[in-house]
């Protein structure tokens, strides 16, 4: 593992300009290992999933960490209202058929149950949709450092609440030390289709999706 001083590291959010850059850093260290696209035939994620983690950057949400000018870690976040079950749903029937429609039945379940905007009584939150580490440095408190800077980004905006669903054991490890609260897991084997298959079907040893909250 490289050797990482605080110093070497700046932590800054990502400009609509740098959406490009962004993305390729998380088809790097993001898509190969994130279970949900794992776990979902092709290994490639779809366009539309692409198109949506870019659409959050102009919410001011998204940060990544540079060493030496280079993307080390990112993440994207972005805001959603109590219309966000919905929403969910919406998106869900309209990709359909596809690898990112069965992502969404998933992620529009997960929704459903957890509805953190209803269940906190908040206009909105901010919902943190994806982390990625460069694996030569992790272990260095990148991703903390990450989901500190929406924690503090979603203060500044006047959010009350801050959610994440944590689809990797390793993320739900992140936020549990960073003091956020579980209140809902939906295991993959549980979430089948209307022909009773399972959807997902992640590599070991992610099980589940869990939901967290960090109340701010």
């Amino acid at each position: 593992m490289e050797k990482l001083e605080p110093d070497d590291i700046e932590v800054r959010q990502v400009s609509v300009e740098e959406s490009g850059d962004l993305m390729t850093f998380l088809l790097a260290y993001y898509y190969p290992e994130e279970p949900l696209t794992a776990g979902t035939s092709p290994p490639e994620p779809d366009a539309a999933d692409k198109e949506f983690l870019l659409s959050n950057v102009p919410f001011g949400t998204c940060f990544m960490a540079l060493q030496a000018g280079r993307i080390v870690a990112g993440v994207v976040a972005g805001p959603k209202d109590d219309h966000e079950p919905e929403h969910m749903i919406e998106e869900a029937r309209k990709h359909a058929g596809s690898k990112w429609g069965r992502i969404l039945h998933m992620l529009s379940a997960v929704e459903s149950a957890t509805d953190v905007c209803r269940r906190f009584n908040v206009p909105s939150s901010i919902h943190v949709h994806a982390l990625g580490v460069n694996s030569e440095l992790r272990g260095h408190s990148l991703g903390a450092r990450l989901m500190i800077a929406v924690a503090q980004r979603a203060r500044d905006l006047g959010h009350h609440l801050v959610s994440v669903d944590c689809t990797s054991v390793y993320s739900a490890r992140l936020v549990q030390r960073l003091g956020y609260e579980l209140i809902n897991t939906i295991r993959y084997v549980d979430h089948l289709d209307d022909s009773g298959q399972q959807v997902i079907r992640p590599p070991p040893p992610h099980e589940s999706v869990q939901t967290f909250v960090l109340r701010l």
